[in-house]
């Protein structure tokens, strides 16, 4: 599993699909929490007013995190939406992302499997016009390190794209840095390489 980051919505997008005279508007947009899904539903309610359903589907983190995530069938058969509107979003590989789709009823029932279909083609479709970009996932290290080697750590954390969070500087440097978690144990090695073992670069777990 690829864990050097994934993609997130760089900007909401809608699309629509009519299935026997039902029409199902997809809204997807960047979340990161229940309050910004929540927002975003608020929002379609507004926009989209006097539908019949408003089903939703939201994964606050990222695409394999399976802790933080929401859907709801909004009154529409137990299954039917939600769920397959999740799994649309889990297979593609995007985090972040709230999607809601409103449905006004046409009057032709389409029956469970032709909702589930329905929903899932919504959701599907409207992330073929999503534009994305790739998030990086950074991980807290520390370090501590003498004025001496300060230009050989710099350059270093410079090259490994490393964020310095907070600095010290008393008899020697302290600092505590977001590193890129992929290349974090890369880095690590190529400090205590470059200072002979002087410098040790910690990297924090915070899994506990």
């Amino acid at each position: 599993m690829d864990m050097s980051g994934y993609r997130v919505p760089s900007v909401p997008a809608t699309h629509e699909i009519v299935i026997k005279n039902s029409r199902f508007v997809a809204s997807v947009r960047h979340a990161d929490s229940a309050a910004a899904h929540q927002q975003h539903i608020r929002e379609c309610q507004q926009q989209w007013p006097g539908a019949s359903h408003y089903c939703t589907a939201a994964l606050y983190g990222s695409p394999q995190d399976s802790q933080s995530y929401a859907m709801s069938d909004d009154g529409e058969p137990s299954g039917t939406a939600g769920r397959p509107m999740f799994h649309v979003l889990q297979s593609s590989g995007i985090g972040e992302v709230s999607v809601v789709v409103t449905r006004y009823f046409g009057g032709v029932k389409l029956g469970t499997g032709g909702l589930q279909r329905a929903y899932s083609q919504a959701v599907s479709e409207v992330l073929k016009v999503l534009t994305c970009h790739e998030k990086v996932l950074r991980k807290p290290a520390q370090i501590n390190y003498d004025y001496a080697d300060q230009s050989v750590v710099s350059h270093a954390l410079q090259h490994y794209d490393a964020v310095i969070k907070e600095q010290q500087f008393t008899a020697h440097i302290e600092a505590i840095l977001d590193v890129v978690a992929d290349t974090a144990t890369e880095l690590q090695s190529d400090i205590k390489n470059a200072t002979q073992g002087r410098v040790v670069m910690t990297i924090i777990n915070e899994d506990g």
